[in-house]
């Protein structure tokens, strides 16, 4: 009876700590797997069968930062979002927090960068110093998936014409499909810099900003431990900040700010 009533205490203390385990998230984890965007080059796509990007470098270092390995699933935004909101991953990026979206994941507090969402024309036929209303009763080529801000995204005024990706935005701008694009400015520069093909190089140029948007990791609240991560997350984002590996890896993937077209 002794040893049955220690083998209850002992079963009943394991339970105890493992209630606590699963309460603190992922304090103990040791790996996960997070759905990556394979088309936000320089921040998160796939070349030449690899994932490569600010994004994924920034996460795998933050993780390691807090001891634990992260592996990647690759496929169109789309796919990441569903693959989060369903709770099969546990999370995934790259997001922009909006009212569509705010109460829909866990967010980590501190963004992992900032983009601007620029207006782009072919050059030499706008003005400069555009704004959003400009571009009502236009033609305006926007990415699918991609958050424009609610001043453009519910502004019934600008007809806006669904492109798959950045690029294709720009080409569709380039060759007179659209009047205008938005495409963010690290992203569309990156574009123009690295394929001497595209059909979009030198022909487009920024006319103006919208808005400056922050740039997060999102985490499934269907997921179990999805808020956990999270946290965990913005741990190992503080240290990499602290420790000059943040820094590094912005050098490393991101453009420097693309100029406004001048007067």
């Amino acid at each position: 009876m002794m040893y049955l009533r220690k083998k209850a205490i002992l079963l009943a203390s394991l339970l105890v700590a493992a209630g606590l385990s699963i309460a603190a998230g992922l304090v103990s984890a040791r790996s996960l797997t997070l759905a990556a965007e394979d088309d936000f080059y320089p921040f998160s796509a796939v070349r030449d069968g690899e994932l490569v990007g600010f994004v994924p470098a920034l996460t795998r270092a933050a993780f390691n930062a807090v001891g634990t390995e992260v592996q990647f699933q690759t496929g169109p935004f789309s796919r990441v979002l569903y693959l989060v909101e369903s709770g099969r991953l546990i999370g995934g990026f790259t997001g922009a927090i909006d009212d569509s979206n705010r109460s829909a994941f866990h967010w980590h507090k501190t963004p992992i960068g900032t983009v601007q969402l620029a207006i782009w024309a072919r050059t030499g036929e706008a003005g400069k110093g555009l704004g959003v209303e400009d571009l009502e009763g236009q033609d305006v080529s926007v990415t699918r998936g991609f958050f424009n801000t609610d001043e453009v995204d519910q502004n019934p005024r600008i007809n806006r014409i669904v492109a798959p990706s950045d690029e294709s935005s720009l080409k569709m701008l380039a060759l007179g499909r659209s009047d205008f694009a938005l495409v963010t400015d690290k992203i569309g520069q990156t574009i123009l810099r690295g394929k001497a093909e595209s059909a979009a190089e030198r022909k487009v140029e920024i006319v103006g900003f919208i808005d400056e948007v922050d740039l997060y990791v999102f985490f499934s609240k269907t997921h179990p431990k999805g808020k956990a991560a999270a946290e965990l997350f913005q741990r190992g984002l503080e240290a990499i900040i602290s420790n000059g590996t943040y820094e590094r890896l912005a050098r490393q993937w991101l453009p420097d700010p693309a100029p406004v077209a001048s007067e």
